[in-house]
């Protein structure tokens, strides 16, 4: 009986050996052949160090260096983002709701603030003055608008912030 036993775990161990094995852990050949700019790592380090220094209070924040100008198509005609750092904030925990005009604009100034203070924490070298180098964009997500799709609240430009529409 335990002669069949180690017959059988025997050439099921032989067996399992010409199976092919898909996903043995390789790297793919893009992940480190993919060439990316410093600045986005640096970026990606701002929003790390925003969030770990605003744990209770921060926003949803992408930030992006645009190369080329292709982020000013969300912003109203004759704003120029190419070179600049383009920063979309969300309002996931409803500090621009049930405030309008000057309230939402010193809203918006308080956030950004405190994302610019991660920026020139971590490197005085990304951004050397906020009103040429940043533009931000204030966003209600589509999750908490009414309208099932995302609200533009308002944007900051060459260090004006300004009410989407006006």
């Amino acid at each position: 009986m335990i002669g069949k036993k180690l017959l059988a775990a025997f050439s099921l161990g032989v067996g399992l050996c010409f199976v092919p094995v898909l996903g043995y852990g390789e790297v793919q050949k893009w992940v480190y052949e993919e060439k990316r700019p410093v600045i986005d790592v640096y970026l990606l380090e701002v929003k790390i160090d925003y969030i770990y220094h605003n744990s209770n209070t921060f926003l949803d924040v992408l930030l992006f260096y645009d190369l080329d100008g292709r982020f000013g198509d969300f912003l109203p005609e004759g704003t120029d983002t190419k070179g600049k750092i383009f920063i979309m904030v969300y309002d996931i925990r409803g500090v621009f709701a049930y405030k309008s005009g000057t309230a939402l604009l010193d809203q918006f100034k308080k956030e950004l603030e405190l994302i610019c203070s991660s920026i020139t924490r971590f490197s005085t070298d990304i951004c050397t003055d906020m009103d040429s180098d940043i533009v931000a964009v204030f966003y209600v997500p589509s999750l908490y608008s009414e309208t099932e799709e995302e609200v533009e609240l308002g944007y900051f430009y060459q260090g004006e912030y300004h009410l989407w529409g006006e």
